[in-house]
């Protein structure tokens, strides 16, 4: 159906270098503890209103970097997967050789889609619903990145709007009609807006064409 590009493993290959080894800055400076922030973290509140919904007790964190969202804790010292509600948190981080995929109730996927060639996004989102039991929770940033890859190309890849964002998420979700999504769109690191959870199914089962 979709298939890799030869970009897809050539930029792996440059993450790898990052994260092994640290990158410069747009600023000049470098960084040398590559991706360890737990991006979730920020959306904890929402988050926890998503798995409860849908009684969820298991996630995957497709592209979790270096954080393990098990032992994360809150700034008020409670666990992340205590205030969201989840039993277990799997990781999938293939830049650090975590590549047990496994399918769960909700699949993560938090400032991962912008790192990816524009080429293999569509594999990508598709990969996010066939691990999914209930709800793929996306958040994608809309704006370049202070990290560069070690190319000197700037590591937000794949930078366009939240329409844009939208449509491909909506056009993968056909062939997955009964699996939820919601999408987090990024046009800063602070300001986040959210579309909403939904399903194709809904639309499918609607007596209305116009949606």
């Amino acid at each position: 159906m979709f298939q890799l590009s030869n970009q897809y493993n050539e930029l792996l290959s440059q993450y790898e270098i990052m994260a092994k080894e640290g990158y410069n800055r747009t600023d000049g400076s470098f960084v040398k503890n590559v991706y360890s922030d737990a991006e979730p973290l920020k959306f904890s509140d929402q988050l926890e209103k998503i798995i409860g919904y849908f009684n969820a007790k298991t996630a995957l964190d497709y592209g979790s970097g270096g954080s393990d969202l098990n032992n994360t804790k809150l700034s008020n010292g409670e666990k992340f997967i205590d205030y969201i509600g989840l039993n277990k948190i799997h990781s999938f981080e293939p830049a650090r050789s975590k590549r047990n995929k496994r399918k769960s109730d909700i699949v993560l996927c938090f400032d991962v889609l912008e790192h990816i060639f524009i080429n293999d996004v569509p594999w990508v989102i598709n990969d996010l619903f066939k691990y999914a039991n209930k709800c793929v929770v996306i958040n994608v940033a809309c704006y370049n990145a202070a990290a560069l890859l070690p190319n000197g190309e700037n590591a937000h890849i794949t930078v366009r709007p939240p329409s844009w964002w939208l449509g491909q998420i909506e056009c993968i979700s056909s062939l997955h009609p009964e699996i939820y999504w919601a999408l987090f769109a990024s046009e800063s690191y602070n300001n986040s807006n959210f579309y909403g959870v939904h399903r194709m199914k809904d639309r499918l089962d609607s007596e209305n064409f116009y949606q």
